[in-house]
C-alpha cells in the first residue's frame, strides 16, 4: 500500500485535538519500539507527528514533543520508562478501539 504524501501533509494540519492525542501516542508507541507496524507504515505515522501544524492536544502538554526529540537523540532507561509511563495513561485515555479507528481513518484519508 503507497500512501499520497500530499495528503499526509494535508492531513496532519486539521487533525483535531483528540486525533493528535492519538497521533502523539502512535510516535510515543514508534519510538520505544513498541509499535507492530512495518517499518514503511511507522515512517508515514511518525511524519504525521513531525508535521502536526498544532501541536497540542487535548492529553499531552508540550512536554511530550521534548521526551519524543529526546528519545530519539538520546535514549536511556530513564526516558524509555517515562515513554512507556506517558503512553499506557495515553492508551487508557484513548482506548484500544478508538486507536485502532484512528490508524485506519488516517491510513483511509492519505491513499
Amino acid at each position: 500500500m503507497i500512501y499520497q504524501i500530499d495528503k499526509l501533509f494535508d492531513l496532519a494540519k486539521v487533525l483535531d485535538p483528540f486525533e493528535r492525542t492519538c497521533a502523539i501516542t502512535v510516535a510515543l508507541k514508534i519510538v520505544d519500539e513498541s509499535c507492530k507496524m512495518d517499518e514503511y507504515e511507522k515512517s508515514i505515522f511518525m511524519m504525521l507527528y513531525e508535521n502536526l501544524e498544532n501541536p497540542l492536544s487535548d492529553f499531552f502538554d508540550e512536554e511530550i514533543h521534548d521526551l519524543i526529540e529526546n528519545i530519539q537523540l538520546f535514549p536511556s532507561d530513564e526516558l524509555f520508562s517515562r515513554i512507556s509511563e506517558e503512553k499506557q495513561k495515553a492508551m487508557d485515555y484513548i482506548t484500544r478501539p478508538k486507536m485502532k479507528a484512528f490508524k485506519a481513518s488516517v491510513r483511509a484519508r492519505i491513499l
